[in-house]
């Protein structure tokens, strides 16, 4: 039998079906509109508020309906207590009558009168006179009048006649339940209109500041950055949120204004020695001579200023952007940048002694630190001078390591100049003043600082706070 291609086209599509698919896309189609309006809907805040009320209202009316039930049930439970009552007072003896004990559980209801003759048509016990059964049937005989019905039946030699007459009293319990439930719905209804404009206003006053916080939000730019979200109109609940994203802009402006101002120190920096490069190249070019070891010289400093100002960068934006640190050995780092440089002192005929603490743990990156180590040794090296000491030792709660050589101590004034950038001890002679610099701020990403000691000779503290090795397994030393 030929496949039939449906003509019809499911709503929100620009797309007719398949022959293969007929109108079941359309359904899926509905299917899946329905389920995201009603997602939509549900994380909406507004959404959730009214649904909230709408719980509560319907559980009110539910409570004020089991409330009537149960007073209607009351009201028929002290009626038949009463008959009761009344159909023992009038027994005589209480133990003649024992089956009368379970009468209302026959006749539960509260509109039923009771009768009780003897054989010769006596009446032996009844309830109260207004509502006793005016007439004695014949065994087993019905007769319904209206809303009114006689039945008898014989019990032994006695015989109960019992009649359900209830007009009045339906009459009047309709009409109690009646003013019960038009007062009840009134009021629930009131307050369920009061509460719903207390949640409509609230909702509205809420999503209004997060409204005006969004807006100023999105007005927040790279070159306007000092712009924040207000927290002080917001909801407690939503404040949090607004603090998180203020500290995450606050950290986005630092990294970029590091960025900024690494690039234009590179241009800075880097405008000489390119320049000096452009002329040595035309001077080559006239006299037809190249100095190949004047060009080398000067793209190896180029080369070394570029490698500076990128971990110099890449230290601020971890500075700016904390990532998780790691839990890395001092001992083990600092061996390795002694090892990594000890044949460039021997090179220079330069002596290094050593002495390592083990087992001293701190927190940072094991790459950074071990150039800031580097950093500090190629100081020594290319700007002292005789024998240079290692120390790495344990403080009370830090590591301090200690690199000192025989050239002589900065001046006062000075010591603090000199981890600023291109800040140079001496204006002649190699290095670019970025390595302190780099020392600092991987030493402050870690929790530490960098001070240069008083003295004769030129020595450096790197202190770090130590590390708590959780778990007893650290790393190797």
């Amino acid at each position: 039998m030929p496949l039939r291609r449906s003509s019809r086209v499911c709503a929100g599509s620009s797309l007719p079906p398949t022959p293969l698919q007929g109108s079941r896309p359309c359904g899926v189609s509905a299917i899946a509109c329905c389920r995201e309006k009603t997602l939509k809907w549900t994380r909406s805040l507004r959404g959730r508020l009214t649904a909230a009320m709408a719980v509560v209202f319907l559980l009110g009316a539910a409570n004020v309906v089991i409330y009537l039930l149960d007073i209607d049930q009351d009201l028929r439970s002290h009626i038949m207590n009463k008959q009761v009552d009344a159909l023992f007072a009038g027994a005589g003896s209480k133990e003649r009558f024992d089956w009368v004990r379970d009468l209302p559980t026959r006749f539960s209801e509260a509109d039923w009168r009771f009768a009780v003759y003897d054989s010769s048509g006596a009446l032996m016990l009844s309830s109260p006179d207004d509502g006793r059964p005016p007439a004695l049937l014949a065994p087993g005989k019905e007769r319904i009048e209206g809303q009114s019905a006689t039945i008898s039946r014989t019990l032994g030699t006695s015989v109960l006649v019992v009649r359900k007459s209830d007009w009045q009293e339906r009459q009047e319990l309709r009409a109690l339940l009646r003013v019960e439930l038009a007062g009840s719905t009134f009021v629930i209804a009131a307050l369920g209109m009061l509460s719903f404009l207390m949640v409509i206003t609230l909702a509205a006053w809420v999503l209004r500041s997060v409204g005006q916080a969004a807006a100023l939000a999105r007005r927040i730019d790279a070159e306007d950055a000092s712009k924040r979200i207000p927290v002080d109109n917001l909801p407690t609940e939503i404040r949090p949120l607004a603090v998180a994203a203020n500290g995450a802009l606050e950290r986005l402006a630092r990294a970029y204004a590091s960025e900024r101002r690494f690039t234009a120190e590179a241009a800075h920096e880097l405008r000489t020695p390119l320049a000096v490069l452009g002329l040595r190249l035309q001077k080559a070019r006239s006299e037809d001579k190249v100095d190949w070891d004047s060009i080398d010289r000067e793209m190896k400093q180029m080369a070394r200023l570029v490698g500076q100002l990128t971990a110099l960068a890449r230290a601020e934006s971890h500075a700016a952007l904390p990532t998780a640190s790691e839990t890395i050995s001092m001992s083990r780092v600092v061996r390795e940048a002694v090892a990594d440089m000890m044949l460039l002192f021997e090179t220079f005929d330069r002596v290094v002694d050593v002495e390592i603490a083990d087992g001293l743990l701190v927190n940072g990156n094991a790459g950074q630190m071990r150039q800031a180590v580097q950093n500090l040794l190629e100081n020594a090296l290319h700007h002292g001078k005789g024998t240079t000491k290692v120390v790495l030792q344990a403080g009370p709660d830090e590591a301090v390591l200690d690199i000192e050589d025989e050239g002589p101590a900065p001046a006062t004034e000075e010591r603090e100049l000199l981890f600023d950038r291109f800040h140079k001890h001496r204006q002649t002679g190699p290095g670019s003043g970025l390595g302190l610099a780099i020392v600092r701020q991987i030493a402050l990403n870690s929790g530490g600082d960098v001070i240069i000691a008083q003295g004769e000779n030129f020595r450096i503290s790197v202190i770090l706070p130590l590390a708590k090795n959780v778990g007893g397994i650290g790393p190797r030393q």
